[in-house]
């Protein structure tokens, strides 16, 4: 059995201008991506944590913590759990990239949430120095989910409801911005100028901007429904509802 993957990776020449993914099933039966990369290949499940791996018999590690916080009511990260947490993002991101570009909208969509409640769950449950070090790097899955989502909308010809979530995105970004980094022009950043990208794009067509009133409400109603607050969810949408019913 040779272990030279020369043959391979001729055959798949790596391109520098842009990232190059595929999707296949393996003969495992699983279906799997594979990501063309300067030194070779990544090659990750469609489902589940992208290495097939189960930590402590869970579907991932945030899995795994998941389930403690639910059993014990209180949970403290230590370096190691927040470093398997970290570790765990860079495959969930090496996969939404692939997705991104396979235009897999929904596996995007999945995979930046996951991302984003690992990087909640540092935030609440970890340290200060833990915060800050995952933090940084909220901006741009927020941007991927932005725009994963806008494009599934887009798809299915819902084109305000895609600029309706580019703006939400934008406004997140902006929010984080200020409160984390406190940068002045946070129009500069590369995730704000690619959601800007899609918003011209969705607004070539001459659909107007949504109400101001309905953009603060959608992500009032994001916001309360990732907090698990489903009572101030629930009165957001009947006011969001009467909003567009007028």
């Amino acid at each position: 059995m040779s272990f030279d993957l020369s043959q391979i990776l001729q055959d798949w020449p790596y391109d520098q201008r842009r990232l190059t993914a595929r999707k296949f099933l393996g003969d495992d039966g699983i279906l799997k991506i594979q990501m063309r990369v300067d030194l070779g290949i990544l090659q990750m499940n469609y489902e589940g944590r992208p290495d097939g791996t189960k930590p402590k018999k869970s579907t991932s590690w945030l899995d795994y913590f998941r389930k403690i916080l639910k059993r014990e009511k209180m949970l403290v990260l230590a370096d190691e759990d927040v470093q398997q947490l970290r570790m765990e993002a860079i495959q969930y991101y090496h996969r939404y990239l692939s997705l991104y570009q396979l235009k897999d909208f929904p596996g995007v969509i999945r995979d930046t949430r996951h991302n984003l409640e690992i990087m909640k769950m540092i935030a609440q449950y970890g340290s200060e120095e833990d915060l800050f070090s995952v933090q940084q790097y909220r901006p741009h899955v927020l941007m991927m989910h932005s725009s994963a989502k806008a494009e599934l909308q887009l798809g299915r010809n819902q084109r305000k409801a895609a600029l309706a979530t580019v703006h939400q995105g934008i406004k997140q970004i902006k929010r984080f911005y200020g409160d984390v980094f406190d940068l002045d022009q946070p129009e500069a950043s590369p995730e704000i100028m690619a959601l800007r990208e899609l918003q011209h794009r969705i607004t070539d067509d001459s659909i107007p901007d949504p109400p101001e009133k309905q953009v603060d409400l959608e992500e009032n109603l994001e916001l309360a429904v990732y907090s698990e607050n489903f009572e101030l969810a629930a009165r957001l949408r009947d006011e969001l509802n009467q909003l567009k019913d007028h």
